[in-house]
């Protein structure tokens, strides 16, 4: 009968404990295709409730305007935001880096306006009554550094169009759907191959790197952030930027990460980290 009692007690002790477990909200950018994000957002998500305890949702905004307010609203919200859209959240809603995204080595990077080869376009001037496809209004390096090149160089397009994801521009502008393109930047490998928004889309077009070419660069962008809702508890965003930063040290992790943002690793940030993008962003 004792040992009955012994198993009774150990039995609803361990089903409290589990309904118990805090549960928090994991917000992922609209970036890449629903697919991929949904694949690499199940790999994190598990790393990460193995290490801290946790019970983690994935959420995947359809846009980067509904990924900020959604997770600037959310008191158990944390996610990968672009620097744009943290900056909002922070002045809107209190939101808090921790983390930020070092790719190849940098923790900075550049957008890019793209034309085709055989366009004809050698400068920004040139772009005068062209159509150019941007990514969201909400991206750092898809819309508002490049759309400042063209604002400076009072360029007069004929249309703009948000194609929403950077591979969905390249595609744009491979196709010829669009003269311009805005998109992300990173430089190439040691090996010379390319690390930017074209090599996403490889796979379907193998010559997109003599097709589609960089017209010019943006100035250097922050890296993205890891990104906690205000009132996000202090212990358990503590255990999950820990447990991010070791993710990217394990094998599967990190390509996960790799896969699903080109992320390699975090190095710990700050607000302030992000004052240079406030400048550009002009009115926060």
């Amino acid at each position: 009968m004792k040992q009955i009692l012994i198993i009774t007690w150990l039995a609803c002790t361990f089903h409290f404990s589990i309904a118990q477990k805090k549960e928090v909200n994991f917000y992922l950018a609209p970036s890449l295709s629903v697919e991929l994000i949904d694949k690499k957002g199940l790999i994190i998500k598990n790393y990460l409730e193995k290490e801290t305890g946790l019970s983690i949702k994935v959420i995947v905004p359809d846009s980067y305007e509904a990924l900020t307010e959604r997770l600037g609203k959310d008191p158990n919200g944390f996610g990968f935001l672009n620097g744009q859209s943290y900056v909002i959240a922070n002045k809107k809603y209190g939101a808090t880096v921790k983390l930020r995204a070092i790719r190849f080595g940098h923790s900075t990077y550049a957008g890019q306006i793209v034309v085709r080869a055989n366009s004809g376009i050698k400068s920004v001037a040139d772009l005068n009554g062209k159509s150019m496809a941007y990514t969201d209004e909400l991206s750092t390096s898809g819309y508002l550094y490049p759309k400042k090149i063209i604002e400076k160089n009072k360029v007069k397009l004929s249309k703009e169009v948000f194609a929403k994801k950077h591979d969905e521009v390249i595609r744009m502008v491979y196709e010829g759907k669009v003269d311009v393109g805005a998109a992300f930047y990173s430089p190439p490998g040691p090996d010379g191959k390319i690390r930017d928004a074209r090599a996403r889309v490889m796979d379907q077009y193998p010559d997109v790197e003599k097709k589609v070419i960089k017209l010019i660069l943006t100035d250097p962008i922050p890296n993205d952030p890891i990104v906690f809702s205000k009132n996000f508890d202090e212990e358990s965003s503590r255990k999950l930027y820990i447990a991010l930063m070791k993710m990217a040290k394990d094998p599967e992790g990190k390509q996960a990460l790799q896969d699903l943002y080109g992320c390699e690793g975090f190095v710990k940030a700050g607000d302030t980290d992000y004052n240079s993008l406030r400048q550009v962003m002009g009115n926060f």
